[in-house]
């Protein structure tokens, strides 16, 4: 498995899991998670897409940075500075939040419903947080690694 693979696998891991803790503290275990308004399902993908979008560019980017430093790159100037990552990370989490709240609002609105069973919000909400983790991790690293 190449590094790229492990960190965006990693990635994904650890997404899903916040996602899960998340999920739990604001909507619980059991019963029907209201999808509109504020601090429902729905809006709730707004800070979960930024926060992902922020942590999934920030560490992988600073371990990456490390890395490249430390592996005696040949060309210093190819390597980000770290005010570089934490801007490139703040702006991946802008990001997501309007793309991914977006595209979440629009297919919850397809759907009609006020509601969604607890069980498929949760899965949904993992899945979400995981898939998005790794494409934001993919992506910096890939740039970065490009760039090196």
């Amino acid at each position: 498995m190449t590094n790229l693979a492990r960190e965006t696998l990693v990635s994904a891991l650890i997404n899903g899991a916040i996602s899960v803790a998340f999920f739990l503290a604001m909507f619980g275990r059991s019963g029907p998670v209201p999808v509109w308004g504020v601090g429902n399902y729905a809006f709730d993908f707004l800070p979960q897409s930024f926060a992902i979008g922020v942590m999934a560019t920030l560490v992988p980017g600073l371990l990456c940075r490390r890395a490249l430093l430390s592996g005696g790159h040949r060309s210093m100037s190819a390597v980000p500075p770290v005010g570089s990552i934490i801007a490139r990370a703040f702006l991946h989490g802008a990001a997501a939040a309007v793309a991914g709240g977006a595209l979440c609002s629009l297919a919850l609105w397809l759907t009609g419903a006020d509601t969604i069973a607890n069980a498929p919000a949760f899965v949904l909400k993992v899945a979400y947080g995981a898939a998005l983790g790794a494409l934001v991790t993919w992506v910096t690293l890939k740039r970065m690694l490009a760039a090196s």
